[in-house]
């Protein structure tokens, strides 16, 4: 089998998916999990890496796991660390409604 050493990373958007019933994340919600870290789980994006990524504390990230509301600023740097649109965090919010993409 030929070796992937030196080969290049597919961009994020590659791979993207919009987000609908059928998404993983969607699955993950309609099983039990919060949005939050059913987006967390899929992206493989553990607190540290999100703090990385994100600026998003470990205990701002639990806050959020626990269902506080995320800001607009939050919103679009955690849908840029998964690779995703905003719209497609909003969506998968309890309360969609309340939030507008800027």
């Amino acid at each position: 089998m030929p070796s992937r050493k030196h080969a290049p990373k597919l961009p994020r958007d590659f791979l993207y998916r919009p987000y609908d019933e059928t998404h993983p994340v969607a699955r993950a919600i309609a099983t039990g999990s919060s949005w939050f870290e059913a987006w967390c789980f899929q992206y493989s994006l553990t607190w540290p890496r999100l703090k990385r990524m994100t600026g998003i504390s470990a205990d701002r990230a639990a806050q959020l796991a626990r269902g506080a509301p995320i800001t607009p600023a939050e919103l679009v740097d955690l849908a840029k660390a998964c690779g995703v649109q905003p719209s497609d965090i909003i969506a998968s919010l309890p309360d969609a409604d309340a939030y507008t993409q800027e």
